[in-house]
C-alpha cells in the first residue's frame, strides 16, 4: 500500500514579498498544506520571508530553509527558529544541509575544499535539536540531500527532503538511506514542477532552465550513477565560461528536463503521485516555476484536485 501524500509549494525568495505573499495565501487557500522557504546567497533571507508568509497565513505550515551550515551557525539558525515560533505558534520546519555549490562558490564557499561536510551537516542537527528541545519547540528537522554520501547519514533527521523528479532516481535515494526499512522518517521530494492545464511556452522554457540549475548543481557521483556525466560535461564548461543562458540551454540534453522536473498535464499527474506513493514518498514539494504566478499555483491546485 503506498504512503499518503502531503503537498507542498516551494517558494523562490528572490521576487518582491508582495508578490510570494499573495502565491502563500493562493496556497493555503488552495488547501496545500506546506511551503517551503528557500534561504541562498542570492535571494532574500529566508527567514524575513517565513515572517512576512506567515503574518498572512494562519493554517499552512512553513519548512525554512534548505539552510546551509556553510553560511550560518547552529546558534544562528535557533534564533531564526525561536522567533518565528514565538511570533506566530507551531507552524514551522526547518531543512538544512550543504546547499547548492555554484551559489555557495558566488559568495566565496568553495565546497569541494570542505572536509567531512556530512560530518558537519550531522554535528549542526544535533546541536540544533538540542537547544531546540531545551526551547519546547518541535520542529522537524529536515535533511536536504542528494548525494551518497549525505543521503547516508538521512537516518538521523525528522525527514529527507530529495532534489530528484524520476522515480528511478527516487527509488535510488531511497535504498541509500534506509529510511523506508526504518518507517520512522518523512521522505520527501523538491523538484521544479511545472503542472499545467494548457501549457506556456514561457514557463516551459523556464522548467527547463530550472531543471538544468538542478542537474549542475548535482554531484558526479550522482551524474555518473544515471549517464549524465559525459552528457552534461560540455554544459558544465559553458556554465563556468559564463555562456549566454540560450547557449546553454541549447545543449542541455532532453533528459535532464525528464529527470530532474515534473513537466506534464494535469491528466497525467495521478499516475506520477501514484508512483511517489508506491516508492514510499510521502511529501511532494513542487518548486520553480511552479510559483511563477498566482494563475500556476492555481493550476497546480485544481491538478491536485483532480489526482486526489
Amino acid at each position: 500500500m503506498g504512503s499518503p501524500l502531503t503537498f507542498g509549494l516551494g517558494v523562490n525568495a528572490n521576487e518582491t514579498l508582495h508578490s510570494i505573499i499573495d502565491k502563500s495565501v493562493t496556497a493555503e487557500t488552495l488547501g496545500l498544506k506546506y511551503l517551503w522557504v528557500a534561504d541562498s546567497p542570492v535571494q532574500l533571507y529566508g527567514p524575513t520571508v517565513a515572517c512576512a508568509v506567515a503574518s498572512r497565513t494562519s493554517r499552512i505550515r512553513i519548512g525554512l530553509g534548505l539552510m546551509s551550515v556553510l553560511l550560518h551557525t547552529p546558534d544562528h539558525i535557533v534564533d531564526a527558529v525561536t522567533t518565528l515560533y514565538n511570533t506566530y505558534g507551531d507552524r514551522f520546519d526547518l531543512c538544512i544541509g550543504v546547499g547548492d555549490r555554484r551559489q555557495l562558490s558566488r559568495v566565496g564557499v568553495r565546497v569541494d575544499s570542505i572536509e567531512s561536510l556530512p560530518l558537519r551537516v550531522l554535528e549542526a542537527k544535533r546541536k540544533i535539536a538540542s537547544h531546540l528541545h531545551v526551547a519546547g519547540i518541535k520542529a522537524k528537522i529536515w535533511l536536504g540531500a542528494q548525494g551518497p554520501k549525505m543521503l547516508g547519514i538521512a537516518k538521523a533527521f525528522d525527514g529527507v527532503l530529495l532534489n530528484y523528479s524520476k522515480p528511478e532516481m527516487i527509488r535510488w535515494a531511497i535504498r541509500e538511506t534506509g529510511l523506508r526499512r526504518r518507517g520512522r522518517s518523512m521522505i520527501g521530494t523538491y523538484f521544479p514542477s511545472y503542472v499545467y492545464l494548457k501549457p506556456h511556452p514561457r514557463i516551459l522554457r523556464l522548467a527547463k532552465v530550472s531543471s538544468a540549475v538542478v542537474a549542475l548543481g548535482a554531484t558526479n557521483a550522482v551524474l555518473g550513477k544515471f549517464g549524465l556525466y559525459e552528457k552534461l560535461r560540455k554544459v558544465r564548461q559553458m556554465a563556468e565560461q559564463s555562456s549566454t543562458v540560450e547557449a546553454i540551454l541549447s545543449e542541455v540534453p532532453d533528459q535532464v528536463v525528464r529527470d530532474f522536473s515534473i513537466t506534464m498535464k494535469a491528466t497525467n499527474l495521478p499516475f506520477y503521485l501514484a508512483q511517489l506513493r508506491h516508492l514510499g514518498v510521502n511529501h511532494a514539494v513542487f518548486a520553480y516555476p511552479q510559483n511563477h504566478s498566482v494563475e500556476t499555483v492555481k493550476e497546480l491546485g485544481k491538478a491536485l484536485d483532480l489526482a486526489t
